[in-house]
């Protein structure tokens, strides 16, 4: 049976990830949280404020797979990951680790490939992909690299962005932005089927088709049946979109922008 810490496994991802791997028998599955307290007895309370304390829950844990979905402190996640990985190499184990669609915005002309150099202008992009790059200087191809778009769920933040922002009377969209898209459940399916496969690489996980922004969220609020709201345009000409050329992800993963707004709205 694989052991697993997932870190992060309070937000968005890191939750759809922890509950679906906690119904595999095939996984022992512990996570981390930070804001949002729980008494589930497979999580542990970890702060990047004593990102040193990850050698403590190592020690406990045992893993042989960690899985971070961690945000905080770049400086701090850095020297955390590092540590998670050293700790995996020394015992044969390796990461998941969940990247961007960032990691590309220093290029907005096309979509992006698995194979693409990444190459970005903002401090958030370059510290992922300095992150991507130390992980796997220290693990080799036991360093997964899961990169990915705008992230919804039933009760995500982007969500609960629109539906206030409809209630609200006006909301923020990006004008002339091409992206794709990508929901917690669907991330969750991925990590299962790339554990259970023993896959390695990089991976673009999102649709397979891409919609312009604006477009993207007045069908989610039509599909809801919500008041359209006055909208605010936010700089954000381009394309990104982190697309996938690889040949072994199954049908069933393989969502498009339809797929995801009618999870949303089922």
């Amino acid at each position: 049976m694989e052991k697993i810490l997932v870190l992060g496994a309070s937000g968005t991802v890191g939750a759809a990830v922890f509950r679906q791997l906690s119904q595999n028998d095939m996984f022992d599955v512990y996570g981390t949280y930070f804001r949002k307290e729980s008494d589930n007895p497979r999580m542990r309370f970890f702060s990047l404020e004593n990102h040193e304390q990850i050698n403590d829950l190592l020690e406990e844990i045992a893993p042989n797979i960690v899985i971070s979905a961690l945000r905080g402190d770049f400086q701090r996640q850095m020297e955390a990951h590092a540590l998670a990985a050293e700790y995996l190499r020394n015992n044969q184990g390796r990461m998941l680790y969940f990247s961007t669609v960032n990691v590309f915005d220093g290029n907005l002309v096309s979509s992006h490939y698995e194979n693409d150099c990444p190459e970005s202008v903002s401090e958030y992009g370059k510290f992922k992909i300095l992150c991507e790059n130390r992980l796997r200087e220290i693990l080799g191809n036991q360093a997964v690299i899961l990169r990915i778009p705008f992230v919804y769920g039933k009760n995500s933040a982007r969500m609960r962005q629109v539906k206030n922002g409809c209630e609200a009377g006006t909301l923020d969209v990006y004008k002339n932005f091409m992206c794709n898209y990508v929901t917690d459940v669907q991330i969750a399916d991925y990590v299962e089927w790339i554990l259970r496969e023993n896959k390695k690489g990089i991976f673009h996980i999102g649709t397979t088709d891409a919609m312009e922004y604006e477009a993207f969220t007045l069908r989610l609020i039509k599909s809801f049946g919500w008041e359209y709201p006055r909208l605010h345009y936010m700089d954000g000409a381009g394309v990104m979109a982190v697309l996938s050329r690889r040949e072994d992800i199954p049908h069933r993963l393989k969502w498009n922008v339809e797929n995801v707004i009618a999870y949303l709205c089922g």
